[in-house]
């Protein structure tokens, strides 16, 4: 090679580099599995996107680039990696969007979802295109309906008239689990009018932050609530991210407690349910729950005396029976003791309506003196409520049930799915309890298929929550001669899951997380799979930031990864994404950083292209050989753990080490394959081109360190603040026994900056490589 043809090699052109590989991937069958072959399987899965029409955005550039890190990761540690794209196409988000631009969603969601894959393959996933779905095609929500069918035959579904949430401005019913605080739904909370109205103790939908109303309908709901303690159980054998954990088990929600019956003056019952039967001693009233009341939403307690009293079984006293605003409707009874001694939200409540307070220690006896005297029972209550899965909207999988005024509901035959939804142009829906599809009689006005009388469609649609509850189970199957008459293979299934890896996002532990874990409870129960936990292994990644604040269009702080590929490349990009901070935290993206992240890969380029990096003879450099085999080894323990910010760190370190003292070929070759999972495009173009090694990096052999040459030059200072651990350093040997230096970078971990903010350090103690202490 030339000077002149050295100095080109060293400009990188992103653009050319990673068109062509690229292409080389998709003609090659790159990642394409071997779903029939006996190899050592992994089923590397990233939660699908919903295809919006501003495409793909920062946060799933982000997540999917850490699924596909660790993807490319097992590849190359012999892995027949399946990880496979689809889209979640139906519901609320696409059919807003085509309301709004005047368009049938059909048509809408075949543009959004081509220019998903685009920006996809333009980040360097490594995904199998050959196994995508797409929940509004009707080859995926044939089977969708049979799963509601299904469920139907199992006495799992049913149709009943409740008080649900109802969003005025979705214009359809909402889950429990698709309401909550402003806050947790990052919206600011509006009225149906659109007017901004303050107040988190205001109860908003999770997509548009409306303030919901309670409606009474007909809907269609699936029993989960009879698979509350499995679901709670199946928690302890699963691995999976702690904060996603905590909130399913809060969310199914297990109170034991007692069942105590009050009679009323007028001779009837109420039965109450407590967790506190200990504390009936000290009972002043009783308080139930309004609906009314309740929907209010205020923090302030809100009664209403109903001029009705009941008996206490202990004392034999009159209670005054309440409506109040702060029992909710569903829990337990929807009636509670109220022991204002005992509770604050009964203290407050008495206070303010001018109630007695009686003060009595709890007492344990009053578990067995209530059982004895048979004034109750043992009970178990819980905070779960059966899903509601109907919608009143147009874009969704029509459920396939139908009304006969003889037979009453009866599902859909399987040999008549899918029941298609038909094209219209009147699909706005109108808010009357009813969806779009009611007012066409030609989608609705069938025979019953049991005894052929004249007979009604179910016109409502389902929950886009059910498409997505088993796609996972759906990719392996898709492209085999069985994908058109089944749902998913059974050998195939059997071969490839549970999922090894899922990688999404916390904010839907109970949503989509729950719900697929219940369906596939289900399916195993019926005896249609053979395991019943989806995904033994998931990983919560966090939420990106931009400058420090919530990335938003009103901030004009969104990040659009097509702006970030063009000007610096998927690989730059892909490497800033892992190195940023920690993928479970809320890295703060910024343009120097990705910036630096550019610079850092022209570096690795030079190493490569440039002649005068590479010696000719074996590297007998102990300091480089070290180097390469420490970082080795903290690279495959950090990617396994998910922490590629500290594996790139450790890298940026080696190559430090080898611009400053050079390297041979086998030490750039290591290099290459540790650098392969976050820069795959240049790694690639490298391996191939200027280390002449066969193709594909990818599915090279992971570089395995020899504990011999790894010189321990490196240890762990552990952090105190007033005697407690709260973080630690790895440091150079040297500089660990320098107080000023450990103290400095002490100060500087996020962690320690947290809790030493606004605080006076009195006092700093140091073990000299060991441990340092700030007293405050």
């Amino acid at each position: 090679m030339t000077q002149d043809d050295a100095y080109m090699a060293s400009k990188y052109d992103h653009i050319k580099v990673e068109k062509k590989w690229q292409e080389e991937w998709k003609s090659k069958n790159l990642y394409v599995a071997d779903i029939k072959g006996n190899g050592k399987h992994f089923y590397n899965l990233w939660m699908f996107p919903y295809p919006s029409a501003e495409g793909l955005h920062a946060g799933h550039a982000f997540a999917s680039t850490g699924s596909d890190i660790f993807g490319r990761f097992m590849r190359m540690r012999g892995m027949e990696v399946f990880q496979p794209i689809g889209y979640d196409s139906f519901g609320i988000h696409s059919e807003n969007y085509a309301i709004k631009i005047n368009e049938n969603p059909h048509e809408v969601v075949k543009r959004t979802t081509k220019h998903y894959e685009e920006q996809m393959r333009s980040l360097g996933h490594g995904y199998d295109w050959t196994r995508t779905v797409t929940t509004s095609d009707p080859d995926y929500y044939k089977w969708t309906q049979w799963l509601f069918i299904k469920m139907f035959e199992n006495g799992l579904a049913y149709k009943k008239k409740a008080t649900v949430n109802f969003c005025p401005s979705c214009k359809t019913v909402l889950a429990d689990e698709q309401v909550m605080s402003p806050k947790a739904a990052g919206k600011e909370a509006r009225s149906a009018q659109g007017e901004s109205i303050a107040g988190d103790e205001l109860r908003v939908c999770e997509r548009c932050g409306t303030v919901v109303e309670k409606k009474d309908l007909d809907q269609w709901f699936f029993k989960i609530t009879k698979y509350a303690d499995k679901l709670l159980s199946g928690l302890d054998k699963i691995d999976w991210s702690e904060r996603v954990v905590i909130a399913q088990r809060n969310w199914i929600g297990r109170s034991n407690g007692m069942l105590i019956d009050f009679k009323k003056e007028d001779g009837s019952k109420l039965s109450v349910f407590t967790t506190r039967p200990d504390t009936l001693n000290a009972i002043t009233f009783i308080a139930i729950a309004d609906e009314k009341l309740y929907n209010q939403a205020s923090k302030e307690k809100v009664g209403k005396f109903t001029g009705e009293y009941a008996i206490d079984p202990l004392s034999g006293k009159k209670l005054p029976i309440w409506k109040t605003n702060y029992v909710a409707p569903g829990y337990g009874t929807g009636v509670v003791m109220g022991v204002p001694a005992h509770d604050e939200r009964d203290r407050e409540f008495a206070k303010k309506y001018k109630l007695d307070i009686v003060q009595k220690d709890p007492d344990e006896k009053l578990w067995a003196t209530i059982q004895k005297e048979k004034w109750g029972k043992k009970e178990t209550n819980y905070h779960l409520r059966d899903w509601l899965v109907s919608r009143q909207r147009y874009w969704g999988a029509p459920i396939p049930m139908i009304n006969c005024p003889k037979c009453g509901w009866v599902s859909v035959p399987e040999k008549d799915l899918p029941v298609l939804l038909p094209t219209i142009t009147d699909f706005k829906p109108e808010g009357t309890g009813k969806g779009p599809l009611a007012n066409h009689k030609e989608f609705y006005s069938v025979s019953c298929p049991h005894c052929g009388s004249e007979a009604a469609r179910e016109t409502d649609v389902m929950d886009t929550f059910v498409d997505s509850s088993w796609y996972f189970l759906r990719y392996p199957t898709v492209g085999s001669k069985s994908a058109s008459t089944i749902p998913f293979d059974k050998e195939i299934t059997k071969k490839w899951l549970p999922v090894d890896l899922y990688f999404g996002g916390a904010e839907h532990s109970v949503l989509h997380l729950m719900y697929a874990r219940f369906v596939t409870m289900v399916l195993n129960d019926i005896g249609v799979l053979d395991f019943d936990e989806p995904f033994p292994r998931f990983f919560a990644h966090g939420l990106m930031i931009k400058d420090g604040a919530k990335m938003s269009k009103s901030r004009g702080n969104v990040v659009n990864p097509d702006d970030y590929i063009k000007k610096f490349g998927a690989d730059a990009l892909r490497l800033y994404l892992a190195f940023m901070g920690p993928m479970d935290a809320s890295p703060d993206f910024r343009d120097s950083g990705i910036e630096g992240a550019s610079r850092f890969l022209g570096r690795v380029w030079r190493l490569f292209t440039e002649p005068k990096a590479l010696k000719e003879s074996k590297n007998t450099d102990e300091e480089v050989v070290s180097r390469l085999h420490q970082t080795i080894q903290k690279v495959t323990d950090d990617i396994e753990k998910y922490k590629f910010n500290t594996s790139i760190a450790s890298i940026m370190e080696l190559v430090n080490v080898i611009q400053a003292r050079g390297a041979d070929k086998e030490t750039l070759k290591n290099l290459a394959l540790l650098l392969a999972p976050f820069a795959p495009h240049m790694m690639e173009d490298v391996w191939v081109t200027y280390l002449h090694m066969p193709f594909s990096i990818h599915k090279a052999p992971w570089p395995l360190y020899e504990a011999k040459h790894i010189k321990q030059n490196e240890v762990t200072v552990v952090i105190q603040i007033n005697g407690k651990v709260r973080g630690q350093l790895t440091v150079n040997i040297e500089r660990s026994t320098d107080k000023k230096e450990v103290e400095k970078l002490a100060k500087k971990d996020e962690k320690i900056v947290k809790w030493l903010n606004g605080q006076i350090v009195k006092k700093t103690i140091f073990v000299s490589g060991k441990l340092i202490n700030f007293v405050i």
